[in-house]
Parts: C-alpha cells; sequence; structure tokens
C-alpha cells in the first residue's frame, strides 16, 4: 500500500493570535493519552516526513513528548510556529531533538505585519528569529499570499534576508474565513511569481513556492530549477496537486485528505491511523479526485495537466466542483 507523501498535523487549536489568513479549526482537542498513542502510530506509516502546527503547537503540553516519539523513530519534523513564545530553553530542546523550525512572517514591516497577524510583536518576531538561527534550528521562512500582501514580494523578501534567512517558502492562500475576498486570481499570481523569480535571482535565497501551477509556470517561461537548490528556485520531485496521498490530522482528530479539504475520512478517537489511512486509498471518491483525467477544462486540455492538476481544495471552495478547473490559475488563458 502507497505510504503518505507527508504527515500534516495540527495538535492544538489553542493559540495566542488571531491571524487573517488563519484556516480556523475544530473546538474540540485530543485528549493527552490519545495524543501520545497517534505520536507512536505515525512511524508505522512511514511518512517522508511530518509537519507539526497549530494553532500555536507550543501552546499543547505534550507537543515535546509528541517530538519525542518521532525523534526515536527517526521521522523527520517540520514545526510552524508564530515565534511568539519561542525563548533559547525552548530552542535548545528543539535543537536536541532535530527539529526544523518554520516563523511565519506574511507582512514586510511592523504594521502591516502586526495587522495581518493580530497579537503579534514585531520585535519578538525579530529576536525569535535571531534565536533559532543561533541554535541552528531555523528552516525557511513562510509566508502566506493573499490580496493582502501579493504587492509586498519585494519587500517580504528584503525583510527575509535580514532577519537571517536563506530560504522562502510561499503558500497560496488556502480556504479561510472570507476566502473569496483574499484568494488571488490569475493574473495576481503571475505578477507574484515573475517578483518572486526576480527577487530570488537578487536577494540570492532559496525559493519554494507551494502552488500546483508554479512548476508549469517555470516550465512555460523556460526558468530554471532544481530539486535541491543551494540559491536557486527549488521545485521537489512531486510538485503537482497531492490531494488524497497525504493525511491531514485536525485538532479533534478528523483525518482529511487535505489540510483545507471540507472531507473527513475518520477519526482516531474511533479508529487506528492506519485503518483510516487504508479507507482514504480505497475511497472511490479520492480515487476520482485524484485522478487527474477527470478535470475539466481548461485544465483537462492543458499540456501540463499531469505536472499540476490544479488545488483541488481551492477549487471545491471557489467552484463547489472538485472536477473544475483551477479559478486561480495564472496559465488557464494562455495552456491549449
Amino acid at each position: 500500500m502507497q505510504t503518505p507523501y507527508m504527515i500534516d498535523w495540527a495538535i492544538t487549536n489553542r493559540c495566542n493570535l488571531n491571524c487573517l489568513h488563519c484556516r480556523g479549526m475544530a473546538k474540540e482537542e485530543l485528549s493527552s493519552e490519545t495524543v501520545l498513542r497517534v505520536s507512536s502510530e505515525i512511524p508505522f506509516l512511514k511518512p517522508g516526513w511530518v509537519i507539526i502546527e497549530g494553532g500555536e503547537p507550543f501552546l499543547r503540553p505534550e507537543l515535546f513528548k509528541i517530538l519525542g516519539i518521532l525523534f526515536e523513530h527517526k521521522i523527520a519534523v517540520y514545526l510552524i510556529s508564530n515565534g511568539m513564545l519561542l525563548d533559547k530553553d525552548t530552542a535548545g530542546r528543539l535543537a536536541e531533538l532535530s527539529v526544523r523550525l518554520m516563523i511565519s512572517i506574511d507582512g514586510a514591516n511592523k504594521e502591516d505585519y502586526e495587522k495581518t497577524r493580530k497579537g503579534a510583536n514585531f520585535e519578538k518576531l525579530k529576536n525569535s528569529v535571531a534565536i533559532a538561527s543561533e541554535y541552528g534550528i531555523l528552516d525557511s521562512c513562510p509566508i502566506t499570499i493573499g490580496k493582502h500582501n501579493y504587492h509586498q514580494v519585494d519587500q517580504l523578501f528584503g525583510l527575509a534576508r535580514s532577519l537571517g534567512y536563506r530560504k522562502i517558502t510561499l503558500l497560496g492562500l488556502k480556504p479561510c474565513r472570507e476566502y473569496k475576498t483574499h484568494v488571488l486570481n490569475g493574473e495576481e499570481y503571475k505578477q507574484v511569481f515573475f517578483s518572486v523569480i526576480k527577487n530570488q535571482r537578487d536577494n540570492q535565497m532559496d525559493v519554494y513556492v507551494d502552488e500546483p501551477f508554479f512548476l508549469p509556470f517555470l516550465k512555460e517561461h523556460n526558468i530554471e530549477y532544481s530539486a535541491d537548490s543551494e540559491n536557486g528556485v527549488v521545485v521537489p520531485d512531486i510538485s503537482r496537486c497531492i490531494f488524497g496521498e497525504y493525511m491531514f490530522i485536525e485538532t479533534n482528530g478528523d483525518i482529511k485528505p487535505c489540510t483545507f479539504a471540507p472531507l473527513t475520512m475518520g477519526n482516531v478517537n474511533e479508529t487506528g491511523l492506519d485503518e483510516i489511512w487504508k479507507k482514504m486509498q480505497d475511497s472511490e471518491l479520492i480515487k476520482e479526485i485524484k485522478d487527474f483525467s477527470t478535470r475539466k477544462n481548461p485544465c483537462r486540455d492543458c499540456k501540463y495537466l499531469y505536472n499540476c492538476g490544479g488545488c483541488r481544495s481551492r477549487t471545491f471552495n471557489l467552484t463547489e466542483s472538485w472536477s473544475a478547473g483551477d479559478p486561480s490559475c495564472p496559465l488557464k488563458e494562455r495552456i491549449k
């Protein structure tokens, strides 16, 4: 049976901030006993890596027990935090467990950062990034791009570089509150991508864009990339939509085929992870959604269909169809 490409786990719904792009979370959390059981079940699925997020993961009391279990089984772990609760003691503990820390920005200056991430402190952000860098745990800088900040790509690169980041991960805004107001259209994505390419070259930073149509965009414009770059454009071996090829664990234990999908395949309070994963792989609906040949135009006739597939969760949110073309594609008017 296919193993999960990776596992994304929101371990808590508690958060010290109120961000514009928050997807919203279930009201319930797993018990301490269950969260540790799930941690022990993850290694048997052999995911490529595990993302630990929230809410704010540092607010989950069992965080370091979870990380310890995954560390013992040699599972690569990326932890996404807003950085407001990081100190040197915590950074040292993360370093001992080989955790790679990602601290988000989302605003290019104090005013925009604190407006997007209500409750955050810009000076604390800078201090936390410096601590993470000092302890050798700082990974890429995640930046969620939407209408609120897509015009700030130049400044965001400059800020990330000044803070000491060597890599930027750009995340296209996914379904959240008032999504249709903030999601980018194809023309805006095109502007973002051209700006990203220019800024990568100017700032000599690695950049990864988490959008399935980014690779087709690079191919169409003859822009160089590599799977493991040092100061270049990074495109992993699998950059298409991976809906149903990984597992998202919601704070209440619901298992979804995508972090942003309105589909639940089971709950860990009732069933083991391995059984739910098998159910997901056997699901006729999931098989149909994963089958790129079911896509409607303009995706169906696109020469890059199997390099991309379009983001299914975004498409469903905007069109209420699992098979429609991705409305945000920056190439849909150009590719035949």
